[in-house]
């Protein structure tokens, strides 16, 4: 089963849409061949009559015919207008459809596997390999079907007339509409997947451009990545004459197939006229038939390199949405208390690399406020993404709320965990909008709180704006301190049971760090669970014990406070 019938199949409207379009398409295609066939008897019969005599002229019914030929003309016209029309409609349809379908599948994907490619890479993937499979029915689907019921329907008719004259135009046709195709197809294919490689390649350097413009500005790079955007742009210019080059050829050779099939069909009918077989108004009708019956065949070429695209298209859209599952694919739900039980843990994120941990035991019982310390690389952040499922681990259990990790459900646990990672992405927006992404039922009040939490509710109230204050993108106009308070505000929004921060108070002075730290113990609930992973020592008196983790696994290293159970 080909890429694009496995992973996108559509649905009944569509279908009908498509089924019509295709109809439409085979009709417009049809009354096109009929009409110049017709036009060409009658003006051949017409001229014969004429020439026999007045008797003869008088006799010659001009009016069925010419009423015959008005009638393929509107029909064609019609039919044409209202295949555009059709087939258009089915396929933004189908394109709509099979992004929701590989969006559906893209967010469902770890972020281990997501972030190995580049976001400019996968945002063009996304946006350009989609629509291009969602084009292969117009582009190429539609061409295919019409060429192929034009050509048995014009075989049909000249070979009713002269079965020789029908064989050779049969030869013509599967010439044109097979052998050129598929040669222009083979010959496509290294060029379209250069295409491909080099737009993911720019459009990843673009994105990487538009993100990081300061750093490339500071460093003086803009030359080097100007020449290298031109060589990239250059490689895919001469890629694309390539593949012009390939249509244009088969064009030209199909024209060429054209008037020889054509001559052949004339020469075939000439004989049978002589034979008295045929009479001399079917000449014209059956030359002009077979160029006609041409023109169904000449988009061929294109289509096919267009259905290469498409193809190859669905096959990098498929395999970027069809990666490894998520480690936590069940579809358990954990139970009180949330107690979270690591015993003998073992991860690595590939088999041929060092392990992140090994033999790591840890317990940390629901209500607890615990520190996580370190040296960088240790792994301490690796625990929150084992716990959601985001990487998998080889050795040991991991047991959250009695259950195991690798059968908890994931849409579950966004409602009980609350995390900020250490590199906490904000939105582009407003500080309302982030915080409403963070918990969309919450109000204004609930808003206020959790930024009073943060101690960004001075900063926001100071903002002509306030809320609407706008962040741009990726929080950059927003201090590093700033940034870090407003995720922590948008976790705390959603008052979880269970907090995972990662390096909460950085970039913080040590006054704004304490206050932060009282405030946020101040809010959680007694049976509130806290796992801060941190560097800094200003923060460990806040907090019942610290871990510490080490290529041995974790120990606690400090005791601070024991609050009443």
């Amino acid at each position: 089963m080909s890429p694009i019938s496995l992973l996108f199949a559509p649905t009944r409207p569509i279908r009908r849409r498509m089924a019509a379009g295709l109809a439409l398409a085979c009709l417009a295609a049809l009354a096109n061949i009929g009409l110049l066939a017709l036009s060409g008897w009658l003006l051949a019969a017409a001229a014969t009559a004429g020439l026999a005599g007045l008797v003869a002229a008088h006799a010659f019914n001009m009016a069925l015919p010419a009423a015959g030929v008005r009638f393929l003309a509107t029909l064609r016209i019609l039919a044409r207008y209202g295949e555009r029309v059709v087939t258009h409609d089915a396929t933004l349809g189908l394109v709509g459809q099979i992004r929701a379908q590989s969006f559906d599948r893209l967010v469902r994907q770890p972020p281990a596997h997501l972030s190995r490619q580049r976001s400019g890479e996968q945002l063009f993937r996304f946006v350009s390999d989609t629509e291009r499979a969602g084009h292969a029915y117009l582009d190429a689907g539609v061409p295919f079907v019409t060429a192929a019921v034009c050509g048995l329907a014009s075989v049909g008719l000249v070979g009713a007339f002269a079965p020789s004259a029908g064989l050779v135009l049969a030869t013509g046709m599967l010439t044109c509409g097979v052998l050129l195709p598929l040669a222009a197809g083979w010959l496509s294919d290294r060029a379209t997947a250069r295409i491909a490689t080099q737009q993911d390649a720019m459009h990843g350097d673009l994105v990487d451009i538009l993100q990081g413009a300061d750093e490339i500005a500071f460093l003086g790079a803009e030359d080097a990545m100007r020449r290298r955007l031109d060589t990239r742009q250059a490689a895919i210019r001469h890629a694309r004459l390539h593949l012009a080059a390939i249509e244009g050829g088969a064009r030209a050779l199909t024209g060429a197939m054209a008037m020889l099939t054509a001559l052949g069909v004339l020469t075939c009918a000439s004989t049978a006229l002589h034979a008295g077989l045929l009479s001399a108004a079917c000449l014209p009708m059956l030359g002009l038939g077979a160029l006609a019956a041409f023109e169904s065949v000449a988009p061929l070429p294109a289509a096919q390199q267009m259905a290469r695209h498409a193809l190859l298209a669905a096959r990098r859209t498929r395999t970027a949405c069809t990666l490894s599952p998520p480690a936590g694919g069940g579809s358990l739900l954990p139970a009180a208390p949330l107690d979270l039980d690591m015993r003998a843990v073992g991860m690595r994120y590939a088999p041929d690399e060092d392990w992140v941990l090994r033999h790591a035991d840890l317990t940390i019982r629901q209500g607890e406020r615990v520190a996580l310390v370190g040296p960088s690389g240790a792994g301490k952040s690796t625990l929150a993404r084992l716990l959601f499922g985001f990487h998998a681990y080889q050795e040991g259990t991991i047991r959250f709320g009695g259950v195991e990790a690798r059968t908890l459900d994931p849409d579950a646990l966004p409602g009980l965990v609350g995390v900020m990672a250490q590199d906490a992405h904000l939105f582009q927006g407003s500080i309302r909008r982030n915080l409403a992404m963070a918990c969309p039922t919450a109000d204004e009040a609930a808003m206020w709180s959790a930024l009073e939490t943060a101690q960004l509710a001075a900063f926001v109230r100071r903002a002509p704006a306030g809320l609407d204050t706008l962040i741009g993108e990726a929080g950059l106009r927003l201090s590093g301190g700033q940034g870090r308070r407003l995720a922590l505000a948008c976790v705390l929004l959603r008052r979880p049971r269970w907090l995972i921060l990662d390096e909460p108070t950085e970039g913080l002075d040590a006054a704004t760090e304490r206050a932060v730290m009282a405030a946020l113990m101040a809010s959680l609930p007694p049976d509130a669970t806290l796992l801060c992973i941190t560097h800094r020592t200003a923060i460990l008196p806040f907090l019942d014990r610290a871990v510490a983790m080490t290529d041995r696994g974790f120990h606690d290293v400090a005791t601070h406070r024991r609050r009443p159970q």
